[in-house]
């Protein structure tokens, strides 16, 4: 964990040296080093005129005598034992208090870490919060973070949150199981949680509790089984997905129509010139009340592929006379420079490369 919180320090940038908590804990490390060094140099000293030795010689039974290693007594005369007794107390003492502020110090810092990252967590809103960063939450976290959107990390496993950490994410360590870690995670105030972990009992059961407790949000939910991605559905899963039936299906389409295919897989990419995005019409976005065909007149460099209505109902290129309301989802196809014309020209505060950007 030590290496976590030193990662997420340098990854954000809060090495500041002018800060008041640092500058007291560099006084103390300070002060440790300080009193080691008297005690040390009062030892090689104190040997050196007792017994008539040479500094090094001081040294090496300073050493040995703070470290109670305790080889031998070096034939000390009595008054240099009665010396190496007060050694001892004083030496021991200040390591002690040494090891002590050093762990203090450790501890703090960590503690100060877990602070500033749950700080940041606290201050979302509307965000994702995906659960389980392994191979599948890898490329869910990328495409997030490419889209812009912002997102926190859930993740048990040491090394795969220290992962997360490492690139910078926003990242908790425990189980998505535990109410208390989908809290501090801001469950009540995200508006999507994407269930990843390997086990199909544990996403629904995240499932239910992210349901209990934002039933607005839009939850994905992975499953591996016919079961349990009913299961999945009927604890509140909006959408359930199967990454190996997900994979079977791409190599078919692959395999009997390559093209599609090729021409499909650059649009997920972005490499063929062209995006696919979505818009959620409010009651306040400039398309309410006007016809495919107004809207496309003034913006001819995109395609309206779909428009999906409050009824659930799903119009696949919508006819030119259909008058777009509030609550209607819209889907869009184009390049992404003409997307985001379309989205500055309705809203110039919105970015079309979001999600459900609302106009």
């Amino acid at each position: 964990m030590a290496r976590s919180a030193l990662s997420w320090i340098v990854n954000r940038g809060e090495t500041q040296l002018s800060d008041p908590a640092w500058e007291e804990n560099r006084r103390r490390i300070v002060r440790c080093l300080l009193a080691l060094f008297l005690v040390l140099s009062s030892g090689a000293l104190g040997f050196a005129w007792t017994e008539d030795w040479p500094l090094w010689r001081g040294l090496y039974f300073t050493l040995i005598t703070v470290t109670t290693v305790g080889y031998s007594d070096e034939g000390i005369s009595p008054q240099g034992k009665q010396f190496a007794v007060v050694l001892l107390l004083v030496g021991i003492a200040t390591t002690t208090y040494c090891m002590s502020t050093v762990v203090q110090i450790v501890v703090s810092r960590q503690l100060g870490w877990k602070r500033r990252m749950q700080r940041q967590i606290d201050q979302l809103n509307q965000h994702v919060i995906v659960c389980g960063y392994g191979r599948v939450g890898r490329t869910v976290a990328e495409q997030l973070h490419q889209a812009g959107v912002e997102f926190v990390v859930i993740e048990r496993n040491e090394q795969h949150f220290q992962e997360a950490v490492d690139r910078g994410l926003l990242a908790l360590h425990g189980n998505a199981t535990d109410d208390a870690v989908l809290k501090a995670a801001g469950v009540t105030r995200a508006r999507a949680v994407v269930c990843l972990l390997d086990s199909d009992a544990e996403n629904v059961f995240i499932t239910l509790s992210a349901r209990d407790f934002n039933p607005k949000a839009f939850i994905v939910c992975r499953a591996e089984t016919e079961s349990a991605a009913g299961k999945a559905h009927r604890a509140g899963a909006r959408m359930v997905v199967s990454p190996y039936y997900a994979a079977g299906v791409d190599v078919a389409t692959a395999v009997i129509r390559p093209n599609l295919a090729q021409f499909l897989e650059h649009g997920r990419n972005g490499q063929g010139g062209f995006d696919l995005t979505e818009i959620a019409i409010t009651p306040r976005s400039p398309l309410v009340g006007k016809t495919v065909a107004e809207v496309g007149r003034a913006c001819d460099t995109v395609v309206f592929v779909a428009l999906k209505q409050p009824d659930g109902q799903t119009i696949i290129r919508p006819p030119g006379g259909l008058r777009f309301d509030a609550g209607d989802i819209l889907f869009l196809a184009g390049s992404r420079e003409s997307l985001d014309e379309f989205c500055q020209m309705l809203a110039p505060d919105q970015n079309a490369a979001q999600p459900a950007a609302a106009l």
